[in-house]
């Protein structure tokens, strides 16, 4: 783990420059929450900031460039709040995925539909603290308490690991958040290692990268081939190699990135020709 990480978002984008100069292409994997949006008390009030909207529309439109979003959020959330045409996308930390057109969802996603769904149902009738937020994403469900009294947090923390004590869930921690998913071995580490092999042409070496906030981003960073460059936003212990104070860095990072020369000139569109 890296300890202090280099602070810099241009040494970041110089570092993934210079690799790209001897590779064949770029992956870049983002984060959307604290990433690409800043973080809000109220999830259903997020919103992309459209700078980095443009940078990924400019990083889209390199032919030997592919983007995808990785998230806790639910595919289809996602896909609406971030609404750049021809991305992949990770949604329920890697449980559902999206790319070239086909949606994959993991089969213990699926099976536990159900159990998520008693499980919330019981939390939303029996969590009687002000602030939190029950939140079911079909797959998964996340329980927010940035908004909760900090006295009050370790109740919820109890009364959320009782909920799902004894069903085929486990709990895991995030930013001011608890997750309920099915336990099993997926992270988005998986979601990104089974996106490159389904992105990146066979035969070709392409250089991966990923921007990411939070504690789940973490296996991200230690899923990057050699040569990969993370980009950690924010505080905290992290693997990746560079960090960057929020979504501004981001963005300017994204901006440098797509105008690396390494990367191919746009494909000209057919209207200019």
């Amino acid at each position: 783990m890296t300890a202090d990480p280099d602070t810099d978002g241009a040494d970041a984008a110089e570092a993934l420059s210079d690799r790209l100069a001897d590779a064949d292409g770029l992956a870049l994997f983002t984060d959307f929450d604290g990433t690409l949006a800043p973080i809000v008390d109220r999830p259903d009030a997020a919103a992309i900031d459209p700078a980095a909207e443009d940078a990924l529309e400019l990083l889209r439109d390199v032919p030997d460039a592919t983007v995808a979003a990785v998230s806790g959020r639910a595919l289809d959330d996602l896909r609406e709040r971030l609404t750049v045409d021809g991305l992949a996308y990770a949604g329920n930390h890697g449980l559902e995925l999206h790319a070239e057109g086909e949606t994959t969802v993991h089969p213990a996603a699926a099976e536990a539909e159900g159990t998520l769904e008693a499980v919330t149902t019981r939390l939303r009738e029996t969590l009687d603290v002000e602030g939190v937020i029950v939140e079911n994403k079909r797959v998964t469900a996340t329980v927010h308490y940035r908004m909760v009294d900090e006295t009050d947090v370790p109740a919820v923390e109890e009364r959320v690991r009782d909920a799902a004590a004894n069903t085929p869930l486990r709990v895991t921690e995030g930013k001011e958040i608890l997750e309920l998913r099915p336990d099993v071995d997926w992270d988005k580490g998986r979601a990104v290692e089974w996106l490159r092999g389904s992105l990146v042409p066979d035969g070709e070496e392409w250089v991966a990268a990923y921007a990411g906030d939070d504690v789940t981003d973490e296996a991200a960073f230690r899923a990057l081939p050699d040569g990969g460059v993370g980009v950690k936003v924010g505080d905290g212990e992290t693997a990746a190699d560079y960090r960057v104070d929020g979504v501004d860095e981001v963005t300017a990072f994204l901006e440098r990135v797509a105008a690396s020369p390494a990367l191919s000139e746009p494909a000209p569109d057919a209207d200019d020709e």
